[in-house]
């Protein structure tokens, strides 16, 4: 901490305004008759802090991330985005108690932001737990079955996992035949996406058309997920049954709940099923769990705010007045932060 030029000292006063006006706490103030401003330069601002921890968790880092993090949110205790990633990731360490903290803080602050940390906590948790089947399974309710794509050949074709894929969904739309079909996938070649190919197949193998929905625009699962929610929203559907590889199936799963929607079942197809039949322990859920907050929209990084050197001279004496003033009535206000 070092004293700075009169220009800088806006920090102080913001910090002050927000504590007065939110009632966080910034520390005890001491009775006195006479107070004075003292103003400092801070290195680091929420969004640096909340960059930092975004880092930290891509590279498999969770306890640095949320050191972070808690630090960011000592500077700024209602940032939404900083609450529900402190909650998913404490979920990744097993501190229940912090991350019930965060959820809690988070229902009051934004309820639906809380309602999609949780989903990406249960989700997750749900994903990693996946024994991947090839067995078709009746599902209640009113599911879709959503087939992912998979990467054409340069002249259009589908690839044989691709197919493999379609194989494994026409099967479980046997076992729900009244289940709608979304067939996922963008990445055209050669003038045809992978969606119009997967219907195609479908249509050829025995599938009514009218089953069919097709989503084309999506070029990674991040973006199947994100844009079959939106399909299914307009059309009242939230369960899911997901037909994909066994080596995609708990990332896809994540993805998906991470966008509100529930997955029921999955049917994979026999591609290294073996290699892929034990469920993922917490300490190999990183990948999946950064990717599933990228699904539901929380950035991976901020703007941090604007450097000092960049701030505009307010002019003479403005910023010791304001800053005074708020002071002052915090003084007289006895105000501690435990209201």
């Amino acid at each position: 901490m070092t004293r700075v030029k009169r220009r800088f000292r806006r920090t102080t006063v913001v910090v002050l305004a927000a504590s007065a006006i939110t009632g966080v706490v910034v520390g005890t103030l001491p009775s006195s008759s006479e107070h004075h401003l003292t103003t400092a330069a801070v290195s680091v601002d929420p969004a640096t802090l909340y960059n930092a921890a975004q880092q930290k968790f891509s590279a498999g880092d969770v306890p640095a991330g949320l050191t972070d993090l808690q630090q960011a949110l000592t500077l700024s205790p209602a940032d939404g985005q900083s609450l529900a990633l402190q909650a998913i990731w404490a979920d990744q360490v097993s501190d229940t108690a912090v991350g019930k903290v965060a959820v809690n803080r988070l229902s009051v602050i934004n309820p639906l932001l809380a309602k999609t940390a949780r989903s990406i906590i249960d989700g997750v948790t749900a994903a990693a737990a996946i024994v991947p089947s090839t067995e078709p399974t009746t599902v209640s309710g009113n599911p879709a079955i959503v087939i992912l794509g998979f990467g054409l050949s340069p002249q259009g074709k589908p690839a044989p996992e691709l197919i493999k894929r379609l194989a494994a969904g026409k099967a479980e739309a046997a076992a729900i035949p009244t289940a709608p079909i979304v067939v996922t996938g963008g990445k055209p070649q050669n003038g045809v996406t992978e969606a119009a190919v997967m219907k195609k197949w479908l249509t050829d193998n025995g599938i009514d058309a009218s089953r069919i929905l097709t989503e084309d625009s999506s070029v990674s699962t991040v973006a199947n997920a994100q844009n079959t929610a939106k399909l299914l929203a307009a059309r009242g559907i939230s369960d899911v049954v997901l037909a994909t590889s066994p080596n995609h199936i708990r990332r896809a799963a994540a993805d998906f709940a991470a966008t509100g929607l529930r997955v029921v079942q999955s049917i994979t197809t026999d591609t290294d099923l073996a290699k892929n039949a034990t469920p993922l322990p917490k300490d190999k859920q990183t990948g999946i769990r950064v990717e599933a907050t990228r699904t539901a929209g929380i950035p991976a990084s901020r703007t941090p705010l604007l450097p000092s050197d960049q701030l505009p001279d307010v002019g003479p004496g403005l910023i010791d007045d304001i800053g005074g003033k708020i002071l002052k009535q915090l003084l007289e206000s006895g105000s501690s932060g435990g209201q």
